[in-house]
């Protein structure tokens, strides 16, 4: 059997985020997995972390980003280095400290489908998500500013990816290509004026050049919040997909706004945050 961890990891501003993806990690009676987590800066962890986490890692934040430049992970290429800061696994699961898990199943299609090809993810093309734009004008900037307009025109047409949540062996080529590719944003956006740091477009970048392959996760393993509300199912208690054949989601991110946002969902206001959605289904 594959030797398996899930991490996440995350500044002190979404501690409490955390926790409660830790908890829905918890709630799994069959964990057949190790939980590890990053701890982005010098802020002391609470509790609630540091007792939901196998293992815990501190990486530094010498320079901090402001939001508008970008993202603090990404500049110190944390997901792109984990077999680094978690050595001696052979599957690695990364989960946005913004994510909870409603079915552990969805971890075990990750862990599968890490081994078909470099990284297992995402492309946010879901039918679903028919009402987004695509591309949307951040990612077209966001290439422009990384990579300027060639670039842009030539992959920035490409179904997105979505890095918040992946898989990918100990022995992909994924690590080494996607560290590099960071390290390269970072020296030469260092002295810039206009600078924005993502992982994902990078990743993007690398996944449409060739350079590594990607196995296509079901957006039921990943499922963006901000780009389609899901379903609240009463007589399963699960959140699934909007449309028919209404599957349930094993993996729900709470991108962007959504952190914060409450929605109509069963007929009142609710967060979809895992502690809102239990006490709703209660």
């Amino acid at each position: 059997m594959k030797k398996t961890i899930v991490v996440t990891g995350c500044d002190a501003n979404h501690y409490p985020l955390a926790a409660e993806l830790l908890t829905s990690l918890q709630a799994d009676n069959a964990l057949t997995y190790d939980i590890g987590f990053v701890r982005l800066g010098d802020a002391p962890l609470p509790p609630s972390i540091t007792g939901g986490a196998d293992v815990l890692v501190g990486v530094a934040a010498p320079v901090l980003i402001k939001p508008d430049e970008g993202f603090q992970l990404a500049h110190e290429a944390v997901k792109a280095r984990l077999p680094e800061l978690f050595p001696g696994y052979d599957i690695y699961i990364w989960l946005d400290a913004d994510t909870w898990v409603q079915n552990p199943i969805g971890l075990a299609q990750i862990a599968e489908t890490a081994l078909l090809a470099d990284i297992s993810i995402n492309s946010q093309a879901d039918p679903n998500y028919f009402t987004c734009l695509a591309p949307d004008d951040y990612t077209l900037s966001v290439y422009r500013v990384m990579f300027g307009a060639d670039d842009r025109q030539r992959f920035g047409r490409f179904p997105m990816i979505n890095c918040g949540v992946f898989g990918a062996t100990a022995l992909s080529p994924l690590w080494a290509a996607w560290k590099a590719a960071l390290i390269d944003v970072r020296q030469r956006l260092a002295g810039s004026e206009v600078r924005f740091f993502s992982d994902q477009i990078p990743l993007h970048r690398l996944i449409y050049s060739g350079v590594i392959s990607m196995h296509p996760l079901r957006a039921v393993n990943n499922w963006l919040v901000l780009h389609s509300l899901p379903r609240l199912d009463r007589t399963s208690g699960q959140l699934t997909a909007p449309s028919f054949p209404y599957e349930p989601i094993n993996i729900v991110h709470l991108v962007g706004q959504s952190k914060w946002q409450e929605y109509p969902l069963d007929g009142r206001p609710t967060s979809l945050r895992y502690s809102s959605v239990k006490n709703l289904v209660r």
